[in-house]
C-alpha cells in the first residue's frame, strides 16, 4: 500500500512542480499492474468526487485517490497534495499529505517536510 501512496504523492508533487494544477487522479494497482486515471472538472470538488466514484468501483487490489488542497500545521496553512489509499478488504482507508511551496518569481518550488499521515479516511472502496 505504501508503494502506491508514495507513487501517487510523487506524481502529484511532480504535477504541481511543473506549474500546472493537479488534476484529481486515481492510481490503481492490480494483477495487470498500475493504471492512472485523471478527472478534470470545472471545480476541484467535482473532479475529486468523480475520482472517488471511479475508485469505489475499481477492480484493483490497491487504490489511491489524489488531489490538491490545503493542510494546516501549527496554525500555518500550506498547499499540499493529499492521497487517500486503501487495500481491498481493509476496514478503512489512510490519508497522507505532502506539503509544498509553490514556485514564484522570487523563489522556486519546494516540498515542505516529509509526507505525513493525516489520519483515517472515509474509505475508497464501496
Amino acid at each position: 500500500l505504501m508503494e502506491v501512496v508514495f507513487a501517487a504523492l510523487d506524481h502529484g508533487i511532480d504535477s504541481v512542480r511543473k506549474g500546472g494544477p493537479l488534476i484529481p487522479f486515481v492510481l490503481e494497482q492490480g494483477e495487470e499492474g498500475r493504471s492512472l486515471s485523471r478527472f478534470a472538472a470545472e471545480r476541484l470538488e467535482e473532479g475529486v468526487e468523480q475520482a472517488r466514484t471511479h475508485a469505489s468501483a475499481s477492480g484493483g487490489d490497491l487504490v489511491a485517490v489524489a488531489w490538491d488542497g490545503y493542510l494546516t500545521v501549527d496554525g500555518e496553512r500550506s498547499d499540499a497534495v493529499f492521497v487517500e489509499a486503501q487495500e481491498r478488504g481493509a476496514p478503512t482507508s489512510l490519508v497522507f499529505a505532502q506539503r509544498y511551496r509553490p514556485g514564484g518569481r522570487l523563489r522556486g518550488f519546494g516540498a515542505v517536510g516529509n509526507p505525513a499521515f493525516a489520519g483515517p479516511g472515509d474509505g475508497v472502496f464501496s
